[in-house]
């Protein structure tokens, strides 16, 4: 039983590997890749004058959507506030150079 468990956990390894692979490959984008260019966006649009109230919504849904999933609302809050914080200070979200070529990462 325990050989066939570690069996299947290689075979899942082994899978993923060659999905992430394949993704790269094909330069296909993750969920993660698509949600952190959607979490930019919003959060940008939301950093401009006059959009207050739709940041403060956006903070309020962020917040309440991570504490439904069981995150320290108390560590939740200081998290987007930090983040929110590097945006307003011109950070922007972490590019991925090796999509833009071998030229590009000189």
């Amino acid at each position: 039983m325990r050989q066939r468990r570690v069996d299947r956990l290689k075979e899942q390894a082994a899978y993923q590997r060659a999905y992430r692979a394949r993704l790269k490959a094909e330069r296909i984008p993750t969920r993660d890749d698509v949600a952190r260019v959607v979490l930019h966006w919003a959060l940008i649009e939301a950093l401009k004058p006059g959009q207050e109230d739709n940041l403060r919504k956006l903070r309020r849904v962020i917040l309440a959507r991570l504490t439904q999933q069981g995150f320290d609302r108390a560590a939740a809050r200081r998290r987007i506030d930090a983040l929110l914080d590097r945006y307003e200070d011109g950070w922007d979200f972490q590019r991925k150079p090796h999509l833009l070529g071998d030229d590009a990462e000189s």
